[in-house]
């Protein structure tokens, strides 16, 4: 899903149709809206999800799969691959960059 803020076109997970997003485009879209980059420590990304997990309601699931996945699996570089080296961006799994609305405050 698209927004547009100001001029600029920011992604958004379409929420109403979560399961037909792929969790990488996910992970990216939290991740990236806090600010976070392909530079931030593995450790940092693992604790603002447990953060995001916390907080969210929408998102909650897929935050546990995301985890699962990344401390029982070790899939942690496979979700990294989609940031990039500026905040507030990421690579969709159509690999197109993108940008997103900052979140961080949240």
């Amino acid at each position: 899903m698209i927004n547009v803020d100001g001029n600029k076109i920011l992604y958004s997970p379409d929420v109403k149709n979560l399961d037909k997003t792929p969790s990488r485009d996910i992970f990216g879209y939290l991740i990236a809206s806090q600010g976070l980059t392909i530079h931030t420590a593995p450790l940092d990304i693992v604790e603002k999800l447990f953060e995001l997990k916390k907080m969210s309601t929408t998102y909650t699931s897929y935050i546990s799969v995301m985890l699962d996945n990344i401390v029982w699996n070790g899939d942690l570089e496979e979700y990294m691959c989609v940031l990039g080296d500026e905040p507030y961006k990421f690579i969709t799994s159509e690999g197109e960059l993108v940008d997103v609305k900052d979140l961080s405050w949240i």
